[in-house]
This record gives structure tokens, sequence and C-alpha cells, in this order.
């Protein structure tokens, strides 16, 4: 299924996103800037490598993320995949994200890694509190 118009504008135009990583029945909550790769229906996401993030992601790919639109009036939460890139996917991963995120400090350094997240299911919940659930 496709991801609806109203849900792309989200990925495309918001900047942050929480995003939520468990190890061992421990939740984390993270705050992140995110890349949006409409081709591939795919988010790009960094981390330190040495964070708890990086760590629950290498034992436990599943995992959400959290946009929200006060001006859309409407959140999405994104369940899928997460995947940690090397070599050449890493790079041309790392440049797409760097190019719509200028911020090179959480983005490009030895110890920087780069998320993959594979979108497979969307729940979207409006000001009214409907909800819809979105298969990919």
């Amino acid at each position: 299924m496709e991801i609806p118009k109203a849900i792309k504008d989200l990925l495309e135009n918001e900047k942050l996103c929480a995003m939520a990583t468990c190890w061992e029945d421990k939740p984390y909550l993270s705050l992140m800037n995110f890349t949006y790769v409409e081709s591939e229906n795919k988010v790009v996401l960094s981390s330190r490598r040495d964070s708890m993030k990086y760590f629950n992601i290498q034992k436990n790919e599943h995992i959400s993320l959290l946009l929200f639109s006060s001006s859309h009036k409407l959140s999405a939460t994104f369940l899928g995949t997460a995947l940690i890139m090397e070599n050449d996917e890493e790079k041309h991963y790392r440049e797409l994200h760097m190019k719509r995120n200028n911020m090179p400090q959480f983005i490009i350094g030895d110890n920087i890694g780069i998320i993959v997240f594979s979108i497979e299911k969307i729940i979207v919940s409006d000001n009214e509190d409907q909800l819809n659930i979105v298969s990919i």
C-alpha cells in the first residue's frame, strides 16, 4: 500500500522525530533528525556508535518513529526495522542525510553510524483521536 499524502507531507516537511528502541524490556527514546527517501520508502537516521540507541538497534532491529505536526493536526507512529549501514551503502545514505540536515556534528565522523529504517506499518492519529492503520 502507498503512504498517504498527508503522511508523506509530514515526512518531507518535519525535521525531527522521536525514535523508540528497546532491549531486554527496557525502552529508550531519542529525539532524532531524519531524512525520508521516498523512492525507497525508508528513513535515514544517524547516531553515535557508542550510544544506547545504537546498541539497542544492534540487539533488536524493531524500532518505531513518531512524527507530529500541529499545523497538520496529526501524528504518525511508524513501525518497522532498522539496519545499520556499512561501506558504500553507508556513504550513500550519509550523503543523502547530510544534504537534508546540514548538521555535520550529528552525521559525519568516525563514531557516527548510519541507520536505515524500513517502514512496515503506520498508525495515524488526528486531532479528533481517529486512528488509521496503514500497512506498507
